[in-house]
């Protein structure tokens, strides 16, 4: 209650001063007139800076806005260029495993066939250090069937020589025969020894020789005589038929000039052939 009254004598005591409502118009005419100067003469300058400030922001805005795109433009594409290279990288990598593969299985195939080869190769040197251990025999059993033969001629010799310091009764010439001879070849068969140059035969025969006997002139001249010896027999063989012409064939084309052993494996295929 004491404040309302309070109030209440605040506002009788202020209608009650006529001056005081004499001042309000006058306050509101200052406040127009000071509003009235501030428009015109500050506005202007204020608006148009407000304005310039407002085009600069938008265009740095749009710039802004510009950059990003052009940004996400650009990422767009490199995630594009990634993905393509990255699926090309996958098919090359794909191709690459397949290509691994089957590289592995070819290396698993030529691993099979080196070692097949390797047990053949081992089989044919053995079976060659047979033959070659055979023929050495052979040759060591001629030597020996040689020199026996030389002291049997020597015996013979002696013999002779011992018989002719004692007169001896007229011996009867014995009839010499003609030894048979082979026909080298028959009908449309020939024997291929028959196609042998003879100089190059003696001139090969002579060098291997050498080339197996260097510094032993004894076993060379007793290769060369040996070697001869198979030649001219081989010359003289009756080649009459495809198996016998094609067993020489192949026993010259596998020693060459090594007649000895051609004589040798064609006879041992002939004799297999025949029983």
């Amino acid at each position: 209650m004491s404040r309302q009254r309070e109030q209440k004598g605040f506002f009788k005591t202020l209608f009650s001063k006529w001056w005081a409502w004499a001042l309000v118009p006058a306050a509101c005419i200052a406040l127009i007139l000071t509003a009235l100067i501030i428009s015109i003469v500050l506005t202007p300058e204020s608006v148009e800076e407000v304005t310039s400030q407002k085009v600069e922001v938008q265009e740095k805005l749009d710039k802004s806005e510009a950059k990003l795109k052009k940004a996400e433009s650009s990422s767009n594409d490199k995630k594009e260029a990634t993905k393509k290279e990255s699926k090309t990288l996958e098919n090359k990598l794909a191709k690459s495993e397949s290509n691994l593969k089957e590289t592995k299985g070819d290396l698993k195939e030529t691993e099979v066939k080196l070692n097949s080869a390797n047990a053949k190769v081992t089989e044919l040197t053995k079976q060659l250090k047979e033959a070659n251990d055979q023929v050495a025999k052979a040759k060591d059993e001629v030597k020996t069937a040689n020199a026996k033969a030389e002291e049997a001629k020597a015996e013979t010799e002696k013999a002779l020589a011992q018989a002719k310091e004692t007169p001896a009764p007229a011996k009867e010439e014995p009839v010499k025969e003609e030894p048979k001879k082979e026909t080298p070849s028959s009908g449309s068969f020939r024997n291929p020894i028959l196609d042998l140059n003879p100089s190059n035969v003696a001139s090969t025969i002579k060098s291997n020789a050498e080339q197996r006997w260097k510094d032993d002139y004894q076993m060379q001249d007793y290769e060369v005589q040996q070697q001869t010896s198979a030649y001219n027999q081989l010359k003289n063989v009756a080649v009459d038929s495809e198996v016998k012409q094609t067993q020489m064939e192949n026993a010259l084309s596998r020693w060459g000039y090594d007649f000895e052993m051609v004589q040798y494996e064609y006879n041992e295929q002939m004799n297999a052939y025949n029983n």
